[in-house]
């Protein structure tokens, strides 16, 4: 007598010692689900890695907003604030563009302090994300002020070039 796929149980117990249920492969049912699982899983790390990660014109669209924000009202400094390097990634984070989770955003100053020939009315940051080859130069107007105790206000003139600094 011969046993037909349709007469095997979708579940049966585990061959491992313990006492729990899996999806049986000899049954037609239980290998689509055990493929239907493998898709799901994958489509999952998918969604995921890409929620997670920026895209070169996501970055464009927040270096972009940030600067809008930047330049909208003046700016507080004071030794408490962190320069403009966090002001900087501060508004990059609020701008709304980018990843859902994750994607990391870095913000470099550029300065060569050793350049004598290099422009010292303007401080200038490069912004790039993980993942993305694209680079944004920021040419800052004026340049940071040394930190005091009080704080001041500016009114940032903020210039964004594709590329390196």
């Amino acid at each position: 007598m011969s046993k037909d796929h349709d007469d095997e149980p979708i579940f049966v117990r585990s061959n491992w010692g313990t006492s729990r249920y899996v999806y049986n492969p000899n049954n037609p049912i239980g290998l689509g689900l055990i493929i239907g699982s493998l898709l799901f899983a994958a489509g999952a790390m998918y969604y995921l890695f890409a929620s997670s990660s920026w895209s070169e014109g996501e970055l464009r669209d927040a270096v972009h907003a940030a600067v809008r924000d930047l330049e909208s009202e003046p700016q507080t400094m004071g030794s408490w604030t962190g320069g403009y390097k966090s002001l900087i990634r501060g508004a990059l984070e609020e701008s709304g563009e980018g990843p859902s989770s994750g994607g990391v955003v870095y913000v470099e100053q550029a300065n060569d302090p050793y350049d004598e020939d290099a422009d010292r009315s303007v401080d200038l940051f490069e912004v790039t994300a993980k993942d993305v080859d694209a680079t944004f130069c920021l040419t800052v107007s004026p340049p940071e002020p040394e930190p005091t105790l009080t704080s001041v206000e500016y009114s940032l003139s903020i210039t964004v070039d594709e590329g390196a600094c």
